[in-house]
């Protein structure tokens, strides 16, 4: 099993988390290293890092593929917050964009200077020098969505895909990285995917590549020649559905699509394109359960930074915006739900059956869901509750167990002779049961 198999990920928006971006000699990477313990307490096997390349520590586009931005810190400094969280069983996973650049790259201002005589005008898309950009350019070019400042990349072009290559290759024998977050796979181009995949892997046999979207048959975005992982979009769609609207069944339909792969995507509440759970929520009562959903579903779970103290938030509405509200450590103590988010990965860390078990539905209705986890002889069942009424239900199992108890409390849960066990579950909650 590799190590993302059963790993929990918490994604950090360095620009978001930092109380300064001074740049001066305070390093910011000091103050993300106050992290790595907490993160560790928390339950999380994995960092999701970034922006660390682009000017802006809020937004992505890139000026310098080579270098991380004089904001965060010096490279020997983020060498050895890598190194103090390998220390730590923590991995980092860097989250960049590949479809486009900054005007700052330097085959763009090679572009600005030399026109049609540039040797990099190949690297981009639509360059027409009988028209002018936006931006006072003497050529127009196409850009990402509505930002000009955001040059898209040719990664038709092959010069330009071994140039990138090589700087993922950098990263990894220069930061010994564990992988990489592709923000907006869905126009990150298939060939550039497997390149990356093919060399990557070569350095580092369980490099990670996870995606964000992806347009198609998930089987050519997860396969053993592209991404190991992507950003489970289905899903995250249908749990804000089921406790909103109080309706787990398209919930079920969205799960029983493909469970194998399913099993290997990623599943969020919260992602930098999102609004924060706590505000999607229309009762935020109903955070427990879905936090509860989040580490019991197929798939790989991960937090979005200052999720576990319930942040409320919304995404900007401006094309490009992600969702950065403040977050510093020093301003926040654990409380009830932080140590409940906390259980929760306890409970995922120590149970395979959350990690790598079959999916087997037992029972659904509009407000009560109930499935197991199945791993060799033992399983884990979840009921959960999106009602505000409390319900109590006998469930049959498909396999006769001889002892049950709940994960979160450890007593023990009534099993009947004939098979069933009899579940007590509060309103917008839910129970995490061990079977044998």
């Amino acid at each position: 099993m590799a190590w993302y198999d059963g790993a929990i990920f918490y994604q950090i928006l360095p620009g978001a988390v930092l109380s300064t971006l001074s740049g001066d000699e305070n390093s910011n990477i000091k103050e993300l290293e106050e992290y790595l313990p907490y993160l560790k307490v928390l339950g999380c096997d994995g960092i999701i890092l970034g922006p660390v390349f682009s000017k802006n520590p809020l937004q992505y586009g890139t000026g310098d593929f080579h270098q991380i931005r004089e904001w965060l810190g010096t490279e020997e400094e983020f060498r050895n917050f890598v190194e103090d969280a390998h220390g730590m069983g923590i991995r980092i996973v860097l989250d960049v964009a590949f479809p486009f650049c900054d005007r700052s790259f330097f085959a763009f201002q090679d572009l600005q200077e030399k026109g049609e005589a540039s040797p990099y005008c190949d690297w981009f898309l639509n360059l027409d020098f009988s028209k002018r950009s936006p931006m006072g350019d003497s050529f127009s070019y196409q850009f990402f969505r509505n930002m000009p400042e955001h040059p898209l990349f040719n990664l038709d072009n092959e010069e330009l895909r071994l140039y990138l290559v090589e700087q993922v290759k950098h990263w990894i024998s220069a930061y010994d990285i564990d992988g990489l977050r592709l923000a907006y796979s869905e126009a990150v181009d298939i060939h550039f995917q497997k390149s990356l995949r093919y060399f990557s892997s070569q350095m580092k046999a369980e490099f990670f590549l996870l995606g964000e979207q992806f347009i198609g048959e998930l089987a050519r975005a997860i396969n053993t020649e592209t991404l190991q992982s992507l950003a489970n979009q289905e899903l995250y769609q249908g749990l804000c559905q089921a406790f909103n609207e109080k309706n787990f069944y398209d919930l079920a339909q969205r799960i029983g699509k493909n469970q194998e792969l399913t099993k290997q995507m990623q599943v969020f509440l919260e992602s930098p394109n999102t609004h924060r759970i706590a505000t999607v929520l229309e009762e935020e009562k109903n955070l427990w359960g879905i936090y509860m959903a989040l580490f019991t579903l197929p798939g790989r779970p991960t937090l979005y930074y200052g999720g576990e103290y319930a942040l409320a938030g919304k995404r900007g509405e401006k094309e490009g915006e992600i969702l950065s509200p403040k977050f510093t450590l020093s301003q926040y103590k654990p409380d009830a739900f932080t140590s409940y988010i906390a259980k929760l990965a306890e409970i995922h860390g120590k149970n395979s059956e959350l990690q790598i078990g079959e999916f087997k539905e037992v029972y659904l209705d509009h407000r009560l869901y109930a499935y197991l986890r199945m791993d060799g002889n033992s399983a884990v069942l979840t009921v959960l509750n999106n009602d505000s009424m409390d319900q109590y239900i006998t469930l049959t199992l498909p396999k006769k167990a001889s002892i049950a108890f709940d994960l979160m409390t450890t007593e023990p849960v009534e099993l009947t002779e004939e098979g069933n066990i009899k579940v007590f579950c509060e309103a917008h909650g839910g129970r995490i049961i061990k079977l044998k």
